[in-house]
């Protein structure tokens, strides 16, 4: 298998998408999938088709989000590419509209269109999923792939987004370009690892939410929510919730003590707390905290978890969740170093900025949040 990555910061969609794409591309290689993220400065159309034109007969899977990583940099405008190269490749895409109104069936229409007997050969491997991190209940659409694909399967991906105008995004296979909608890729053919992790640990006593509908907490422990997750802060104002909200998201634990996390984002006229991704009414779980060391320690963990018994990485691909880049600042740059030495500073590897991420603690995949994801592929 024959890997490359190329990125490029070039203003021009097409100078930029050309320099990328040349660059993780030979003249003479045709590549069998083709992996594509941009942000929002760029008309995703027509970097798409200059791609294309680059990548050829390509499958091609991406998205527009929030930043893309390059090796151990991150930049808030670019476009980033990775070609993988093999006869011994198997791929299949699907990109399914309608995420908001029903993710759930997106999601089995998805897995549907990746099993399907023109993708025979492809029964195992790792799946990529970039759903509109916008759309509503996203974690409905990976619980409908999973209930097809079930546990033979690895799982990786995250949320599109842009540069947190929260306006619109956009989702992409060889197919076309969409918005609320899902591009997913099953790749054949590789040894992959994943991992995910984020680093958060759960602060003071746990939190009942006894009302939510959707992404909005209406009530926390029987009271407005803005009120109870105020009260474990010496009651602060709803000016400073949006410092804590991003030191201090919501904890959930799994039979294993593992947290998934959820971002609160925004509190509402009502004292309700809108959260990025939706939360269930009657969860039971903490208010978190997290040092910059612990987050970057857990990175590097991910990253090593993820390029466990890959005797020789030939690609790396990272969905670090845009919150932790905002949260971290100048310390970001310490998460990326940190990752990109656990993998292997000569293994290609590029990655984006998401609005929640998709991995596995075990085997059942899920949509996270202030969480990186990490797929390591090679022998």
């Amino acid at each position: 298998m024959h890997t490359a990555t190329g990125y490029s910061i070039l203003e021009n969609p097409v100078e930029a998408a050309t320099e990328a794409a040349s660059k993780a591309l030979h003249p003479s290689e045709n590549p069998v999938l083709t992996i594509l993220f941009t942000t929002d400065a760029y008309d995703q159309r027509l970097v798409v088709d200059t791609v294309k034109e680059v990548t050829r007969t390509s499958h091609l899977i991406g998205m527009c989000a929030g930043g893309i990583i390059a090796g151990s940099q991150a930049f808030r405008q670019g476009i980033a590419v990775l070609t993988l190269t093999s006869d011994t490749l198997r791929v299949a895409t699907s990109l399914q509209t309608g995420l908001s109104n029903n993710p759930f069936d997106v999601g089995v229409r998805a897995a549907e269109v990746l099993l399907a007997p023109t993708s025979r050969g492809c029964d195992d491997g790792i799946v990529f999923m970039f759903p509109d991190g916008f759309g509503a209940n996203i974690a409905e659409m990976v619980r409908g792939l999973y209930s097809k694909m079930g546990p033979s399967y690895k799982y990786l991906g995250g949320g599109a987004g842009d540069n947190l105008k929260f306006f619109r995004t956009y989702q992409f296979t060889e197919a076309g370009v969409e918005t609320d909608a899902v591009a997913v890729a099953l790749l054949s053919g590789a040894h992959v690892g994943t991992s995910v992790g984020h680093g958060w640990k759960p602060h003071g006593e746990r939190i009942v939410i006894t009302e939510a509908k959707g992404k909005k907490i209406l009530e926390i422990d029987g009271q407005p929510a803005f009120n109870a997750y105020a009260a474990r802060f010496r009651n602060i104002t709803i000016e400073r919730f949006p410092e804590y909200g991003m030191k201090h998201p919501l904890g959930f634990s799994d039979i294993s003590g593992n947290y998934l996390i959820r971002d609160p984002l925004s509190v509402n006229a009502d004292k309700s707390i809108d959260c990025v991704t939706e939360v269930p009414s009657k969860a039971i779980g903490h208010i978190m905290h997290g040092r910059m060391e612990d987050l970057i320690e857990t990175a590097e963990k991910v990253a090593r978890e993820a390029a466990r018994g890959i005797s020789q990485p030939a690609f790396a691909i990272i969905c670090d969740c845009i919150s932790r880049y905002l949260l971290m600042g100048d310390e970001f740059s310490k998460e990326l170093h940190a990752i990109q030495t656990a993998i292997g500073e000569a293994v290609p590897t590029i990655g984006v900025l998401t609005f929640g991420e998709v991995g596995a603690f075990v085997d059942v995949p899920f949509f996270h949040n202030k969480t990186v994801a990490i797929a390591v592929g090679g022998r």
